[in-house]
């Protein structure tokens, strides 16, 4: 169900140069499954989408870890606790949990890489294997949850553009590795759009293959259509698909990358 709602920052925290993580107090929003997102209004004239990257459905609160990229991320990121944030969620269709006898992959690039934590959280300990985890940024300042990752026993990958931590370049070639040596595994994406571009090539033709878009999404309900990508609807048609509502999650089978 999707809820208008105000709900309290309870948490202000940095987590790298240019991100904030937000907490905030609903029971409403922590019903949501990783992957599911919630629009925020700021001050500009479009609410801002953002997903959880953390969900504690116990004390009812999740967390947002947004970048500064302009001035709506800016006005959000400067807010503290106490205040009221005017929130629709939780939006869209999240992440389906893994078999739970096939490995598990997740790759995520800069803000992509929140809502696999939040899924990690939900979900690894109830898999045979501990999932591994493929990150990537520009530089090693922009790495999130590593240590977090790490905590819940994942074995993490890092890769940067410019080689200051982990391996030099992208994520493809830890990937590559990964899926040489799993070949029943599953994967689970988010960040970039060239990024989950190549997730798609390089599974083509396995099944469990998910990955969840970066969009501006202007309304979040599907009315204003300024989502839509090239995609395969119900009807094995090719047509367009709307981020908000028929993803952000979408089998990798289901999108066209031109």
């Amino acid at each position: 169900m999707i809820h208008l709602l105000r709900v309290p920052i309870i948490r202000r925290e940095e987590p790298a140069p240019g991100h904030v993580e937000l907490w905030l107090q609903s029971p409403e929003l922590a019903t949501s499954t990783p992957g599911q997102f919630a629009d925020v209004v700021t001050e500009g004239m479009l609410r801002r989408p953002i997903s959880f990257s953390r969900i504690d459905r116990a004390n009812h609160q999740v967390a947002m870890l947004l970048q500064v990229v302009g001035d709506g991320t800016r006005w959000l990121a400067a807010q503290r606790p106490g205040t009221m944030l005017d929130v629709m969620g939780p939006l869209g269709n999240g992440f389906l949990p893994p078999a739970p006898a096939r490995d598990w992959c997740l790759v995520g690039g800069g803000v992509g890489i929140p809502p696999l934590y939040a899924a990690v959280q939900a979900w690894g300990t109830h898999t045979a294997s501990r999932p591994t985890v493929i990150l990537g940024a520009r530089d090693q300042q922009l790495l999130l949850l590593v240590d977090e990752f790490q905590a819940l026993g994942c074995v993490v990958e890092i890769t940067t553009d410019n080689g200051t931590r982990g391996r030099r370049g992208t994520v493809e070639a830890p990937l590559c590795d990964w899926l040489d040596s799993h070949p029943d595994g599953q994967v689970y994406a988010c960040g970039p759009t060239p990024m989950l571009a190549s997730v798609a090539r390089l599974t083509q033709g396995r099944t469990g293959i998910f990955l969840a878009l970066e969009q501006r999404m202007g309304c979040g309900i599907g009315a204003c259509l300024a989502c839509v990508i090239p995609g395969y609807g119900v009807s094995g048609q090719a047509g367009y698909l709307r981020v908000c509502t028929d993803g952000p999650v979408f089998r990798s089978e289901e999108l066209i990358f031109e």
